[in-house]
């Protein structure tokens, strides 16, 4: 009996995962040209929060990734990647970004700006692989509704509904909050991810000092509220979902009303953490990048790199490196069959360019703001990267064998 209790010992303790957290500023200077609104007349004039990449690395056996949640509006890079594995063996790496819109222009890939964020993002890689600690996992949900969906359809068409200060019903919408929780061996919480869809443009083009919008606010106030433990935010399908105060003006409460959205959802973030349920199984991934064609220009392709990746059958996550449609944020859920979904849109992962806008059918034909204008995309592309990813990840967790049953 002694002999049993000391062979079980071990296998009792053992960590299935390994996590390490590590966060850098990465705000460019003052004066830099600012994204998100065309609007805007000149650079930044100051800076109100600091923009940051925060990284979490996770690793399981021979596989491992790196989720590095960015305070931007886009960015393109397959060096964070490619140096993330050279230098310290990380298999996927995700550059996850809040589509903030108080942020710099993030178009010019070889601006010094540019080149040195890509350095810090892969600095702040390398020390989250060093500060790893035996970890367990586990998700959780929670509901909150911080968003409108922008697009108003009368008689089969699109019209653009900016702004819902009154906070009128929209639909569809999905007000699911998405948490990873990272803990360490003594139960400590060390981590705590949260996906979620809407837009950060709470701020203006009236605003010209860098902010993180409402994700910064949400990241401080969880922070504040659980000493220790690292706040990250990854965006979800928030391509046609606005925040209710879009546009904020900020001679009047914009930043006050930066803090109370952050802070409605940083409240239900706390209070889905005690529904968690643990993570197990094995992490796997996998990258592909689909050719589609250009919507305007049909002999021009376009080329969509894509992730997917699941940890056994109790969370699995799917990263597109555009503006996905919230009905794909609920597509994806419902089709996966798995213990927890996520949808990482704004994450871009694998070979290829910024898809943009990712509409569905049904708004391409009913027409608005990024379905059948500022979208470059053939019509059904949103569609088959949701297919693809769900296709990839029952493979992934085994559940498609490669060839029909013979007795059919």
């Amino acid at each position: 009996m002694r002999l049993l209790v000391f062979l079980l010992t071990p296998l009792a303790f053992a960590a299935e995962y390994r996590a390490g957290v590590a966060r850098v500023d990465i705000t460019p200077p003052i004066g830099h040209e600012m994204g998100g609104y065309s609007a805007r007349k000149h650079g930044s004039t100051g800076l109100h929060d600091p923009l940051y990449a925060t990284v979490l690395v996770i690793e399981n056996g021979n596989n491992s990734i790196a989720l590095v949640t960015c305070d931007l509006r886009s960015f393109v890079s397959t060096r964070v990647g490619d140096l993330a594995r050279q230098k310290f063996n990380i298999q996927t790496t995700l550059i996850d970004v809040s589509h903030d819109h108080s942020g710099p222009v993030t178009w010019e890939l070889h601006s010094p700006w540019y080149t040195e964020a890509e350095d810090k993002m892969v600095e702040a890689i390398g020390r989250a692989k060093a500060a790893e600690f035996d970890a367990t996992l586990s998700t959780s949900a929670g509901k909150v509704y911080i968003g409108h969906n922008r697009r108003k359809i009368v008689d089969g068409k699109g019209f653009m509904w900016w702004r819902d200060a009154e906070e009128l019903p929209s639909h569809p919408v999905d007000p699911t909050i998405g948490v990873l929780q990272v803990k360490d061996s003594a139960g400590k919480m060390r981590a705590v991810l949260v996906n979620y869809a809407c837009h950060a443009s709470v701020l203006g083009p009236d605003n010209y000092e860098y902010s993180a919008d409402y994700p910064g606010a949400m990241k401080r106030y969880i922070e504040a509220q659980i000493p220790g433990a690292t706040a990250l935010f990854i965006q979800g399908g928030a391509g046609d979902i606005n925040p209710y105060h879009d546009k904020e003006p900020v001679d009047g409460r914009g930043f006050a009303v930066v803090e109370e959205t952050g802070q409605t959802l940083g409240k239900a973030v706390i209070a889905s953490l005690a529904k968690s349920k643990p993570v197990t199984g094995p992490l796997r991934t996998a990258s592909a990048t689909l050719e589609v064609k250009n919507r305007w220009k049909p002999n021009e392709k376009i080329p969509i790199g894509w992730t997917a990746g699941a940890f056994g059958d109790s969370f699995c996550f799917a990263a597109l490196p555009g503006e996905p449609f919230i009905e794909f944020q609920l597509a994806f859920r419902e089709k996966t069959e798995c213990g927890n979904s996520m949808l990482f849109g704004y994450s871009y992962s694998a070979p290829g360019v910024w898809a943009g806008y990712l509409p569905t059918i049904l708004a391409s034909v009913q027409g608005g703001y990024g379905a059948d204008y500022n979208t470059t995309v053939e019509v059904g592309t949103g569609e088959r990267l949701i297919d693809l990813a769900v296709v990839k990840i029952l493979q992934l967790r085994g559940l498609l064998k490669d060839l029909p049953d013979r007795r059919y």
